[in-house]
């Protein structure tokens, strides 16, 4: 199954020196039994490998070689898009529309869902029902966040960034989406093109996650809380 990441963002929040990407900023991973610090980037990669992609779109900026030349030593099969300048996250997955013809896992490059089981466990979900299934976890300040309004156990709607939402349930940047997704973006964020997906008439299904569960880069000041949940985790598999 086909996987797009984006991981063209500027990384403002975070901080960065120039040229810098946090897409590449190390977190602590389990590999052949041993904790390692890789890029995030590698983990999410790590992951939907395990958990059935088998081909990965990278959206990168056009300036970033560095990220590029490192995704090449990693032994999976890939190809790369490469975006001129940010204008949101539906515009960098609208970049997509002409390479991937069929459903695919969407994840953020900043961002993944720890428990790689987990992850598998939603992209078996799509395979038994072929719906579009959406990562959600309860958080305190939805309004921050792209917003699912759910009842008996469906999607019914999805909102950015409410000013009063109605819901506790924010996505999570880790979707499997249908096609016809793509054909529906327009504008920079991808959550108004989910929503006439709904529209449309398609189920949605919502996959619950704790909020504990996803780790992602935002800015500065958070990242040694994520190193501690990762290491954390990390510690916990290993002694598992």
């Amino acid at each position: 199954m086909d996987a797009l990441i984006t991981a063209a963002g500027l990384g403002t929040r975070a901080n960065l020196p120039e040229g810098m990407r946090k897409e590449m900023l190390p977190v602590y991973a389990v590999r052949n039994g041993k904790i390692v610090l890789r890029p995030i980037l590698e983990c999410i990669i790590h992951n939907l490998s395990l958990s059935g992609a088998d081909k990965f779109f990278i959206v990168l900026d056009a300036k970033d070689r560095h990220t590029a030349d490192y995704l090449s030593t990693l032994n999976v099969k890939s190809e790369y898009i490469y975006q001129k300048r940010a204008e949101g996250y539906g515009k960098a997955v609208a970049l997509a529309k002409e390479y991937i013809l069929g459903d695919f896992i969407l994840n953020a490059g900043d961002g993944l869902i720890l428990d790689r089981n987990k992850t598998k466990n939603m992209v078996d979900l799509y395979r038994s029902t072929g719906k579009t299934i959406l990562s959600v976890m309860a958080v305190p300040n939805p309004q921050r966040y792209g917003v699912a309004n759910i009842k008996n156990g469906i999607v019914e709607s999805v909102v950015e960034k409410p000013e009063h939402p109605t819901s506790k349930y924010a996505l999570a940047a880790f979707y499997v989406i249908k096609r016809d997704v793509m054909d529906l973006l327009d504008g920079t964020e991808l959550t108004p093109a989910i929503n006439r997906h709904i529209i449309n008439g398609n189920t949605v299904i919502p996959f619950k996650i704790r909020r504990s569960d996803w780790l992602s880069i935002g800015n500065s000041n958070d990242y040694y809380k994520i190193l501690r949940r990762a290491y954390n985790f990390s510690r916990k598999l290993i002694s598992s």
